[in-house]
């Protein structure tokens, strides 16, 4: 399937005029070779369909060059009939009005307006704006969004350069201001575009896109959360469209970057930028871009166009939204006719929600919560992620799309900004960004720099780092302890770890000692003075002194705790005492170690590869905790 799109608008545009106009519309992006179109339903203060929002909140029920119809029902019938997919577009998005002094929306409610530095009502390329960070404004733009969803069998919502969005000269309203002072105990600064402030103001407009879109897949999973911004980094400077953070923690479906320039190597340019800073493999289906048609006296040239999608389609770009509609009848359908006899002459396949749904994370999103629990089973903390780590040291490391953060027991978050993230240990979490691993302390302050090419967790004042393709052990304070020399390593436990070299494990003391050969196929951390080995594909347990206390036997197993091991005979887990007795039958499909006197089970799942993360996981069945006999 490719997405191939057109933004229908209601300035210079007369597609919405009429029902006629409509139908005719419909019929020749079909025949062009176009499966899905965002039709504008909101500008300058009024809606294109009839909203009860707004008739209750302004007395407007429709944008008067409507009255009396529904061009958004209208839209969609047609639309339907020739298999065309449409996403309503939010044009205005936080803005109230163009050239209107705020038009009738800050005419009848003041207190929504955005202020700059000076007081001044908030003004930028002839737009008036609404203060993005107010919580009435955002909830009746959410209502907006959501009486379309409820009331229209659309595709989807469509945000662009001006949702979520503000400008980011704005934002000095008294209620922000003492919002941003009481965290950070200092007024905001007269530079508009210092670093935190920025920050700080675009987590707010991110904050809400997460909400928006959970709203919207609870009324309807398939539904596409679709947006337009301007081009990052420069959105995010200037309008506080951090679309980078979107698309990490997995908020929007499809994301059409405005690359609205008049030079095709510009265009390629930029492509090749967004492939390479921004967009992972996993994440390039949801990279669909935007494609500047016409623009005041521009008209893009047939051999521009045509470069640009084949482009876009030779580095996996599987689509593009083309701005505008009109542009494509222009000189007797020129730019129509181009694309229907070359480059869109083959069908692209009807849009599909449920194929569009598979790249991002709404199915976790719409499958139930996370819950944390504490050894008497209250729940203690509820929260909604994509993936959670037990709490260790007061903090959990959870997952938003694909990136990962901390949470406390009061639920406060830090960012979501890490590309993996570890337990706390010792006060400190290994993390990792680009490929480097470091670490940090429960503020999410960076104590270890980012340095090195793989790591684990503090363990005894100890860690295990690799350097250079060989492991060692640092301090807390970076200093390396024991040299870089083995091939691999795990962390110190009970004053021991496990190294290998040549293939075969053995293991050290904190001087560097060997104190158990190397003649074991893995090894694992000591618990209970019992340490987990491998020998001839089977699994059994070692002292400190290398010798068998259980004789390898078992398929899998897992390290003692509180007295007992998971272990798995055949098909199936249970729990076995350090006499490698069965003390717990098995009868789990996984099991974990115990924690607290309870221990997490699974019945009826099974190891699967999850395309998301490139790694099997273990996935299905239920899951509950047993409790020690």
């Amino acid at each position: 399937m490719e997405i191939r799109g057109i933004w229908i608008t209601t300035t210079a545009s007369r597609v919405l005029n009429s029902r006629q106009n409509i139908a005719e519309a419909m019929n020749f992006l079909a025949e062009t070779g176009f499966n899905v179109v965002f039709p504008v339903v909101w500008n300058n203060g009024f809606t294109s369909y009839p909203s009860r929002v707004m008739r209750e909140n302004f007395g407007v029920e429709i944008n008067p060059r409507f009255q009396g119809r529904d061009p958004l029902a209208e839209l969609i019938e047609e639309a339907k009939r020739v298999n065309l997919a449409v996403i309503p577009w939010f044009e205005y998005g936080f803005a109230s009005s163009y050239q209107k002094n705020g038009g009738t929306i800050i005419a009848k409610k003041p207190e929504w307006a955005a202020r700059d530095s000076a007081g001044n009502l908030l003004v930028k390329n002839g737009f008036e704006w609404l203060n993005a960070f107010n919580s009435e404004v955002q909830n009746f733009l959410l209502s907006l969004f959501l009486e379309v969803i409820k009331n229209y069998e659309v595709a989807g919502i469509q945000g662009d350069d001006r949702f979520p969005a503000f400008p980011s000269e704005g934002g000095y309203e008294q209620k922000t201001v003492e919002r941003y002072q009481q965290e950070f105990n200092q007024l905001p600064p007269v530079n508009s575009k210092d670093p935190q402030w920025l920050q700080w103001r675009a987590d707010i407009l991110s904050n809400f896109l997460t909400r928006v879109y959970r709203e919207i897949i609870s009324i309807n999973s398939e539904s596409i959360i679709s947006l337009a911004p301007s081009v990052y980094p420069w959105s995010y400077e200037n309008y506080l469209q951090d679309s980078k953070t979107w698309v990490d923690l997995g908020l929007v479906d499809l994301i059409h970057p405005q690359l609205y320039y008049r030079e095709f190597d510009l265009y390629k340019k930029d492509i090749d930028r967004l492939l390479t800073n921004q967009f992972t493999k996993e994440q390039l289906p949801q990279l669909i871009p935007g494609i500047l048609l016409q623009q005041s006296t521009y008209r893009i040239s047939p051999e521009h166009l045509v470069q640009a999608i084949n482009y876009n389609r030779s580095v996996g770009v599987q689509g593009e939204v083309l701005f505008f509609y009109e542009a494509l009848r222009e000189d007797n359908n020129a730019l129509a006719k181009v694309l229907k006899s070359g480059i869109y002459s083959k069908p692209p396949g009807k849009f599909d929600q449920k194929e569009i749904k598979k790249s991002g994370f709404t199915h976790r999103r719409t499958n139930g919560n996370f819950t944390y629990i504490n050894p008497s089973q209250e729940i203690s903390l509820k929260a909604q992620f994509d993936w959670v780590k037990p709490f260790s040291e007061g903090m959990a490391a959870v997952k938003m799309g694909y990136k990962w953060g901390y949470i406390d027991k009061t639920g406060k978050l830090t960012r979501f900004r890490f590309d993996s993230a570890e337990p706390f240990s010792e006060g400190l979490a290994l993390v990792k960004i680009n490929n480097k691993y470091g670490y940090i302390d429960k503020t999410a302050k960076l104590i270890i720099a980012l340095q090195f090419d793989d790591a684990k967790s503090f363990s005894s004042g100890m860690a295990a780092v690799k350097i250079a393709e060989k492991w060692g052990y640092i301090d807390k304070k970076s200093k390396i302890m024991i040299p870089a020399q083995f091939d691999d390593a795990k962390s110190f436990s009970e004053d021991l770890a496990a190294v290998k070299i040549a293939n075969k494990w053995g293991c050290i003391d904190k001087t560097g000692q060997t104190k158990i050969k190397f003649e074991l196929d893995d090894s694992a951390i000591f618990s209970g003075g019992l340490a987990l080995v491998k020998v001839a594909n089977k699994f059994g347990y070692i002292d400190k002194e290398g010798d068998f206390i259980i004789e390898p036997q078992f398929d899998e197993a897992d390290m003692f705790s509180e007295g007992l091991a998971p272990a798995k005979k055949g098909d199936k887990w249970g729990y076995i005492n350090q006499f490698g007795e069965f003390v717990i039958s098995p009868d789990f499909d996984l099991a974990k170690p115990f924690s607290e006197s309870i221990a997490l089970v699974n019945v009826g799942g099974e190891f699967k590869e999850d395309k998301e993360q490139g790694k099997a996981y273990f996935m299905g069945g239920k899951w509950g905790y047993i409790r020690k006999p």
